[in-house]
């Protein structure tokens, strides 16, 4: 056995034996992940189908417009988008709209990263700033006795619309553990001439099958965003790899001076050849696969439906962020989605709490809270979710124990010995669908 045989077996266990809290991970099927690893890898094949500029393709072609038809099949019922899987994750997705419709100078708008947004939003510390001009919108506290419900600020949002006239709005998240209503906040970026971004990278799954508010599905134009950008790697529980929709229309607000006659033939011209060379069809078909269970046209392991499994991750979740509250941990936001964030207590240090959990077998990561006072790399809070111990068979009672295991290690009331055979108690329920 080589380095990197050892190295991966190594990888394969620590998986295997460990409780995945990580929002942003899942378990793909043993089907989508052969396929990443499969002769899709070896061709080449830059363009489009039926115009690439290699010979060969006829297979790549038939594949690329399968993988797109299902990809709408999931969000696009009213065929009102078009959608590209050549962009390679989800931050070059986003990265590509900025490039197809924006001009320097231009001002984008996102949520804060500390209340819940994303890097590739633009931030402070992003590439792009040279480019461009960032706003946030942000949270605001609300319910009666300040019960630390951090919605999103809509007066702020309006306000902001009106002093900065954003070119672009991004809506989406990597924290924030309430439900967008994509549809009145779409249209009031468009009723001030701005663009709109929806990154549903954490939600897509839940999209998919109904369980949140689709950006896809207003009812009107002006209710629909513009641009649909998400990964396939977390709620989806498909590859590492991105979609990236687009609307088949020109609006009228986008007031864009082009030869193209949509949104989503912009999107492809900045993809080939504008910043991408021959796609990876290997992951496209992996993509194509993580569909096919979504929509029923083929099982996961364990032959429960795609929207019966999100329910199931919503509902341990929840159970999770009990266990925890129980536990004397402070929720921030009572949660509506796969995600659960907490405060520690004053007297953790964040970055120490997450490795010593993950020196127990539980994986996590330490995460900005809204108006948090610490710095990013040692923020006041931690992130957990449940898609991936969701897909290997995880109840809500074994849950909400995770929950209180965490509460009880982090106020020093359970042994090292009690924690670490609990956990292995919980890991012997569990499903693992692969082999090394």
């Amino acid at each position: 056995m080589n380095q990197i045989s050892s190295l991966t077996k190594n990888e394969f266990n620590r998986q295997r034996d460990t409780l995945n809290l990580i929002a942003s991970e899942n378990y793909p099927s043993p089907k989508t992940l052969s396929l990443l690893g499969s002769i899709w890898s070896n061709k080449y094949g830059e363009g489009y189908p039926g115009k690439r500029y290699y010979a060969g393709n006829q297979y790549t072609d038939e594949l690329e417009l399968y993988a797109n038809s299902k990809a709408l099949q999931i969000f696009d019922p009213n065929n009102h988008y078009g959608v590209n899987l050549q962009v390679l994750s989800g931050s070059p997705a986003n990265s590509t709209v900025y490039l197809s419709v924006l001009e320097q100078g231009d001002t984008i708008m996102s949520l804060n990263l500390a209340s819940g947004g994303h890097l590739s939003h633009l931030h402070t510390t992003s590439n792009w700033g040279k480019f461009f001009k960032l706003v946030n919108y942000d949270l605001k506290e609300e319910g009666e006795n300040q019960l630390n419900l951090f919605k999103i600020d809509v007066e702020d949002y309006k306000q902001k619309l009106i002093d900065y006239k954003p070119r672009l709005v991004i809506l989406g998240f990597s924290s924030y553990t309430q439900k967008y209503e994509f549809s009145e906040l779409i249209k009031l970026a468009h009723e001030a001439g701005s663009l709109v971004l929806a990154d549903i990278a954490h939600i897509n799954g839940l999209v998919a099958c109904g369980l949140h508010s689709s950006p896809f599905l207003g009812d009107t134009d002006i209710e629909q965003a513009d641009f649909v950008s998400m990964t396939t790697h977390k709620t989806f529980r498909g590859p590492r790899g991105a979609m990236l929709f687009a609307k088949n229309t020109l609006p009228e607000y986008a007031k864009i001076i082009t030869k193209s006659k949509s949104l989503i033939e912009i999107i492809n011209k900045t993809i080939f050849p504008g910043t991408s060379g021959g796609p990876h069809f290997q992951q496209m078909a992996a993509v194509a696969q993580s569909c096919l269970e979504i929509l029923g046209e083929d099982n996961y392991p364990d032959n429960i439906d795609f929207k019966t499994y999100s329910q199931n991750v919503l509902n341990n979740t929840k159970a999770l962020e009990n266990g925890l509250k129980e536990s004397g941990l402070e929720i921030i936001s009572p949660t509506e989605n796969h995600i659960c964030l907490i405060k520690l207590p004053n007297s953790l240090d964040s970055l120490d709490f997450q490795k010593k959990l993950e020196s127990l077998g539980i994986i996590s990561n330490r995460n900005s809270i809204p108006f948090d006072t610490k710095l990013p790399y040692r923020p006041s809070g931690m992130r957990f979710g449940m898609s991936a111990l969701t897909s290997r068979g995880i109840n809500r009672l074994d849950s909400h124990l995770i929950g209180t295991l965490i509460g009880q290690i982090a106020s020093d009331k359970i042994s090292t010995a009690e924690t670490q055979t609990k956990i292995q108690e919980i890991l012997n329920k569990l499903n693992w669908y692969y082999n090394f």
